[in-house]
């Protein structure tokens, strides 16, 4: 799969020129036989449309994005009932906060490496599958810029290979059918998160022997039902829910205001969505498709107290609203190539009016046109 658009981002107000994202996605699979295959990837996307992504406790701005990943999966499935899967990958991804900046030189680029397997087992149309992945992560630039800087706003970042860790999570996954055409999807996982260098800090501004540890818990759940339409369209619509819980025992101390909040990080999490897919209207290349999303989350932190613009805390707690909306509608014109256009709104609030670290109140859209090469 290959895929090239171009349009324009708009935030907070400010447009950009034209620009675009381009990926492509290579997936030479072997089948050896009924019950083994190999499934290597490879994979290449970069993205130039501006956006926030959270990477070290709040929403930093990035100019454009390129990832990069190489995976093999291999599927066994020695009787009807059970299939094992076995996966390990490696991925890098660099970030830019502003155009002018060179490409692997960002502050929070990463690189991971990951390894994990999975059991099924099927039971009719229902099924289970349980799974183990390990995650190592790091951060090679984040050490030489972070120590350049102050630490009075987030010491617990203030040293070395801060962000580097070790994932582990463990998955359950089940899938079921139910009455009238629909079905149901179920995933819940535990993703403890160890931290190789970062320090808990005390009360005391110092920091403690131990190391930090994030665990991460949620489930999602997915409703879905297709329906059949005049002229062979049809249509697929999927409501989404899902909840996040973060556990740390990190503190945070701020040095500019002598002021320390135990439990920064931890926060609850719940988000609705809706997922709409449509296909119709059959050309001598295949149909038309159209696709409309929204989704809305709102994040609560247990402990974490908000700012005003001039920093000072104040008692209420910190909370986040997001909500987006996208839509897309694809032309065929050939059996493997389609015109595509598509647009995304978002929208973030919170009570939180300091933002010299992070931005929390943002709004956000863009419009792509371009093609996909699908094979």
């Amino acid at each position: 799969m290959a895929q090239f658009s171009t349009g324009q981002w708009f935030f907070d107000g400010k447009k950009s020129a034209l620009g675009g994202n381009a990926g492509v996605q290579f997936v030479p699979a072997y089948k050896f036989s009924d019950k083994f295959a190999i499934l290597p990837t490879v994979e290449s996307n970069y993205r130039g449309t501006r956006s926030a992504e959270e990477l070290s406790g709040g929403a930093t701005l990035f100019q454009d994005t390129w990832e990069n990943a190489l995976g093999v999966k291999a599927v066994m499935s020695p009787t009807e009932k059970w299939t094992y899967r076995a996966r390990v990958s490696g991925r890098s991804k660099w970030y830019r906060e502003t155009s002018d900046e060179k490409w692997t030189d960002g502050l929070y680029d990463y690189q991971s490496a990951s390894a994990g397997g999975e059991a099924e087992r099927k039971f009719g149309k229902a099924s289970i599958a349980a799974g183990y992945d390990f995650t190592y992560l790091h951060f090679p630039n984040y050490q030489s810029l972070e120590s350049s800087q102050s630490g009075d706003q987030a010491r617990e970042l203030a040293g070395t290979d801060v962000l580097d860790s070790n994932i582990h999570m463990l998955s359950l996954r089940g899938h079921a059918p139910l009455p009238a055409r629909f079905n149901i999807d179920v995933a819940g996982y535990m993703a403890p998160r160890l931290y190789s260098d970062q320090h808990v800090v005390v009360l005391s501004g110092l920091f403690a022997d131990t190391k930090r540890v994030d665990t991460t818990s949620g489930v999602n759940v997915s409703l879905n039902r297709a329906f059949r339409g005049p002229m062979s369209s049809m249509m697929a619509v999927s409501l989404l829910y899902g909840y996040l819980g973060l556990q740390s025992n990190q503190n945070h101390y701020d040095a500019r205001l002598t002021t320390f909040i135990p439990d920064f990080y931890d926060y609850d999490q719940q988000s609705v969505g809706l997922q709409l897919q449509a296909g119709f209207g059959h050309t001598y290349a295949g149909p038309m498709t159209a696709d409309f999303a929204t989704t809305y989350a709102r994040r609560n932190y247990r402990s974490r107290p908000i700012q005003d613009t001039d920093g000072s805390y104040m008692s209420e707690k910190l909370d986040t609203t997001e909500t987006a909306v996208s839509a897309g509608f694809g032309y065929p014109l050939t059996r493997n190539i389609r015109a595509r256009v598509s647009t995304t709104i978002g929208r973030s609030r919170s009570n939180n009016k300091f933002e010299q670290l992070y931005r929390y109140n943002y709004t956000n859209a863009n419009y792509q046109f371009g093609f996909v090469y699908e094979y």
